[in-house]
């Protein structure tokens, strides 16, 4: 050894895949498999090492950097939480609740195009119709169980949280309105699809 070298120092986070997700790692892209299907995300951060071993008879989903400093560790830290959230999409998947919220005019939805369009008409009694695509790989339909609440689902947590904002910002109240109570469509609660048991 050459005494004087520098020692490189290692910053890594590790993730312990479930037994029913595959994940695999190429080059930069990871694809991570499960019951409910698969969703693929290109990681572009060039100074880090992606990769999956194996330990204990578990697959562990590892992102590593030398010489890290603050701003790459947050990478790191963002890269581990994507994956964990595709495993916990492609496990669970994921259900966001909104609620309809009015004063006067009742909001109507209907759900469209099996489930991947939202049509909201009579938004505080206008007469447009407001048609919102669901990003890809997510559904919508109204709660059988609660009055005047969506439920949205999808693999990509992503793309649900996505198309959550543009329903939301399609039934804006315009800003001069500074009534306490504003009619709009909320996310009221975010959770899973399937519940796991503890």
């Amino acid at each position: 050894g050459g005494g004087g070298a520098m020692r490189q120092i290692c910053t890594s986070r590790s993730l312990v895949i479930p037994e029913d997700v595959t994940v695999t790692v190429k080059s930069r892209t990871v694809t991570v498999k499960g019951p409910r299907g698969s969703l693929v995300k290109v990681f572009k951060h060039a100074s880090v090492d992606i990769y999956t071993e194996e330990k204990d008879g578990k697959t562990v989903f590892v992102v590593a950097q030398w010489y890290s400093q603050g701003k790459q560790r947050a990478v790191i830290r963002s890269i581990v939480s994507h994956v964990s959230n595709m495993v916990t999409g492609v496990r669970l998947g994921f259900q966001y609740k909104m609620r309809l919220v009015y004063a006067h005019f009742p909001i109507n939805t209907a759900a469209e195009d099996k489930g991947t369009r939202v049509d909201i008409r009579n938004f505080l009694g206008e007469r447009r119709v407001r048609q919102i695509k669901m990003l890809e790989g997510v559904t919508i339909k109204r709660d059988p169980d609660v009055k005047d609440q969506l439920l949205l689902e999808g693999n990509s947590i992503d793309n649900v949280s996505r198309s959550c904002a543009l329903i939301h910002q399609a039934c804006l109240v315009k800003k001069k309105d500074i009534r306490k109570f504003l009619d709009g469509i909320y996310v009221c609660a975010k959770g899973t699809v399937v519940q796991e048991e503890e």
